[in-house]
C-alpha cells in the first residue's frame, strides 16, 4: 500500500491496496459478474440528471474478498476506520455515458471506492471530482487496485464515462 494523495481528515487515495491474488479474484469476478440492477429506480433523480445512461450495481456483502477490504480499511496507517461500524459493499458498473452528479454521501460516515479496472485510458472519463472548500477542488484518476476513502461529507461527482466498450468498475463501500 502507498498513500498517493490526501486531504487531511477528508480524502485518502491509496494505491496497491490489495495483494495481487485478491485483486485478481475481484478483477475476474467483475468481468464475469451476474445480473446487475438499475440504479435509476432507486437513486434520487438529481444524481443521474443529464446522463444518458445510469450505473448498474449489485450487492457484494456475501462476496468473500470484501472481508479483506474491510480489514485493510480498518487497519491502514493513514486513516483507520473503526471495525465496529456497519460496512456495506456494492459493485458498480458504469457504462458509456453514465456518471453521478454532485453529492456528499450524507447519511454515511464514509464512502469508499475501490477501483477495479486494470487498464483505463484517461480519454474514457469516469474520474471522481471532489470539492473541499478549505483545500479547493481536484480529481481522482482511475487506477486499478486503488482505494479512495472519503470521510463524509465531501462533495464529489463522477464525470461521464466515455467508453463504448470498457465500463468503469468499482466496489463502493458505504460505512455508517
Amino acid at each position: 500500500m502507498k498513500l498517493a494523495f490526501s486531504v487531511p481528515d477528508k480524502i485518502y487515495y491509496i494505491t496497491n491496496f490489495l495483494d495481487y491474488g485478491t485483486y485478481k479474484k475481484i478483477h475476474h469476478a467483475a468481468f464475469n459478474h451476474g445480473y446487475l440492477n438499475e440504479t435509476k429506480d432507486d437513486w434520487p433523480d438529481y444524481l443521474l440528471k443529464g446522463y444518458k445512461s445510469s450505473p448498474m450495481r449489485y450487492n457484494l456483502d456475501d462476496f468473500d474478498p470484501v472481508n479483506k477490504i474491510k480489514i485493510l480499511l480498518s487497519s491502514n496507517p493513514w486513516h483507520a476506520i473503526p471495525r465496529d461500524l456497519n460496512f456495506h459493499f456494492v459493485f458498480h458498473c458504469m457504462g458509456d455515458q453514465s456518471g453521478i452528479n454532485w453529492h456528499n454521501d450524507s447519511g454515511y460516515e464514509y464512502g469508499c471506492t475501490y477501483y477495479i479496472n486494470k487498464r483505463w485510458n484517461r480519454d474514457f472519463g469516469g474520474e471522481l471530482i471532489w470539492s473541499v472548500p478549505e483545500y479547493g477542488n481536484g480529481f481522482i484518476p482511475i487506477w486499478g487496485n486503488s482505494m479512495l476513502i472519503l470521510k463524509a461529507p465531501v462533495w464529489h461527482k463522477v464525470v461521464p464515462v466515455m467508453s463504448p466498450t470498457v465500463p468503469r468498475m468499482t466496489i463502493q463501500t458505504f460505512i455508517d
